[in-house]
């Protein structure tokens, strides 16, 4: 059986290949979590009553209940739009960034394993004299 002789240059490449490989997975999933996010958007995990009316979800003691008026449900509603738009740019945003580091991952793991190679082959010749 023959031991393998590491080098530090020879340990250099691995790790770095190891790293790249981490970015690369972890954008994959990021990409994948943000077009998800773009594709089926989160929804309020209340009911649309509470929504619009937030005073309903008061103290039961309250005797009657008077909804807002027309213009305070359209400020509502424009609030929300805006917030919907924010979420979506940042979504978006998010999903470019993590293909940016899959893209950028991908030369940097390519050419430190092309590296790789010739070193354990010349540590192969050497071990064989």
């Amino acid at each position: 059986m023959m031991a393998k002789n590491w080098s530090i240059k020879n340990l250099y490449f691995y790790l770095v290949c190891l790293v790249t490989l981490f970015l690369f997975v972890g954008g994959t999933i990021a990409a994948i979590n943000s077009g998800m996010q773009l594709a089926l958007p989160d929804k309020p995990n209340v009911p649309l009553i509470y929504v619009y009316y937030p005073e309903y979800k008061g103290e039961p003691a309250q005797p009657v209940f008077e909804p807002p008026s027309l213009e305070e449900l359209e400020k509502r509603r424009a609030e929300q739009e805006k917030t919907d738009l924010y979420f979506q740019g940042y979504t978006k945003r998010s999903l470019l960034n993590s293909i940016a580091l899959m893209i950028i991952a991908i030369p940097f793991y390519i050419y430190h394993w092309k590296q790789v190679k010739p070193e354990s082959r010349k540590r192969g010749v050497n071990n064989e004299n």
